[in-house]
């Protein structure tokens, strides 16, 4: 009886270390993953503001454009992105930076989301490609949409709201 207990021990944790092994662990936030960006504009027309978004972030800070932060990257020193809040399984800080592989020369910040990134309503483009919204001015062309790239996390790397570029009223 002591012997076929001892099996049946020895199979249930057999059993429970090859289901841990086998478990698939989230990536890393330094492992490059497949991104699918596209634009969206905080100067729309306000015909078009509801699809936009709107011209501050989930802090209530400005949303900072491409060309704002290529023009001037001391007074704008990021891009910001709309994206889920949770991504490679855990919640992402306001401000976390974010690499996209195309774009080294622009410092981007996940700052933003809407409805289309997250739960049901989570609008995935293309399956194994997470969705980004990179701020860009209404009217411009800059080759974001549908562009696929790489993309990186460093959620060490984060900001506050800059109290300066809020806006009011």
């Amino acid at each position: 009886m002591d012997r076929g207990l001892l099996v049946l021990w020895t199979v249930a944790g057999l059993l429970l270390l090859s289901r841990r092994a086998s478990t698939p662990k989230p990536p890393r936030d330094d492992e490059w993953l497949p991104a699918m960006l596209t634009e969206y504009h905080p100067d729309a027309p306000e015909s078009e503001r509801e699809m936009e978004g709107g011209s501050v972030d989930r802090a209530h800070a400005a949303v900072i454009t491409v060309q704002q932060h290529r023009k001037d990257k001391a007074k704008y020193p990021y891009v910001s992105v709309s994206s889920d809040t949770v991504l490679r399984g855990e919640s992402v800080p306001y401000g976390a930076r974010i690499y996209f592989g195309a774009y080294p020369d622009l410092v981007f910040r996940l700052v933003d989301t809407g409805g289309r990134f997250r739960g049901d309503k989570k609008r995935i483009r293309k399956p194994g490609y997470e969705p980004f919204d990179i701020a860009t001015d209404y009217g411009s062309d800059l080759g974001f949409s549908l562009k696929e790239t790489m993309y990186r996390l460093d959620r060490k790397d984060i900001i506050k709201p800059n109290t300066r570029q809020k806006k009011t009223g």
